[in-house]
């Protein structure tokens, strides 16, 4: 019987197994979930078709034509043992996609850390790769924009292109990119508020480019680690090729045993006397 002291015992040492709280530790945890059945003694498995592996079967019998019992239980092992063989390899294209496969990745480190994402963002795959060019002139773009504006005086559309060219061009492509005309564009609102707005949407947009390179160094260790999860089993490649290699020899025993069976049989049927009554004696 356990005692009450015993249970309030368990209890607490229960409260202080919460699992792992690192970071790292997570996300390895989380690949925990990455089932396979590689190893399975299973004649199918998910995604598996049985029409494919009869349609392997035939093939075998129609080209080892087998005889009798013995000879057919040989050509289902051989079958089964080439089954197994190309699931070996269906899994390791499968997981080499899976571990170079940018969004997957990106889910991975995310549920791997416990939350979804920072803040009310979740993490995409471009946040897993380093700042490009086009991401570095954008910075500079938005940068350059906001010091125009502020140093510009009253803006006015006649010699906007002048005072501030920058916003001036970006007028012209939102209007062109709604086919209207500059006027027709500012209808619904003015030249300044037009401006506030450009200047806050660059200061957003700086702030995630900002924190996007702030944050990359740890995001990229972390698909690292999400990519190697995400490759199991192929992380045991010992144990898998030891597979490999008893799915060889049980082919080439199989093979030999199947030959041997049907040579045996081709002299047993060489050296059985014929009938002095059969047919083929009275041709004789």
């Amino acid at each position: 019987m356990t005692t009450e002291k015993q249970v309030r015992a368990n209890r607490q040492n229960a409260r202080k197994s919460t699992g792992p709280t690192s970071i790292a530790g997570k996300l390895k945890v989380s690949g925990n979930r990455i089932t396979h059945g590689i190893l399975s003694n299973k004649l199918l498995l998910a995604g598996e078709a049985q029409e494919d592996y009869q349609a392997l079967l035939d093939d075998l019998q129609q080209q080892l034509r087998p005889v009798g019992p013995l000879e057919l239980s040989l050509v289902e092992k051989i079958a089964l043992t080439l089954w197994r063989q190309r699931r070996l390899v269906h899994a390791e294209t499968a997981t080499i996609e899976l571990a170079t496969n940018p969004r997957r990745i990106a889910s991975e480190v995310e549920s791997g850390m416990g939350f979804s994402g920072y803040g009310d963002e979740t993490i995409r795959p471009e946040d897993l790769q380093p700042s490009d060019r086009k991401q570095a002139e954008q910075l500079k773009w938005c940068q350059a924009l906001i010091a125009e504006y502020h140093q510009s005086d009253a803006l006015g559309l006649d010699d906007l292109g002048k005072k501030a060219p920058m916003i001036h061009a970006q007028l012209v492509t939102d209007a062109k990119a709604d086919n209207k005309t500059i006027p027709e564009y500012l209808s619904d609102t003015t030249l300044e508020d037009y401006a506030v707005d450009l200047v806050h949407w660059c200061h957003q947009e700086i702030a995630k480019l900002e924190k996007q390179q702030a944050r990359y160094p740890a995001l990229a260790a972390l698909a690292i680690t999400a990519r190697e999860m995400l490759r199991v089993p192929w992380q045991k490649l010992d144990v898998l090729a030891k597979y490999q290699t008893t799915l060889d020899n049980q082919l080439y025993k199989a093979v030999k045993a199947l030959r041997d069976a049907q040579a045996w049989r081709i002299k047993s049927i060489e050296a059985m006397p014929l009938d002095e009554e059969s047919p083929a004696a009275d041709a004789a």
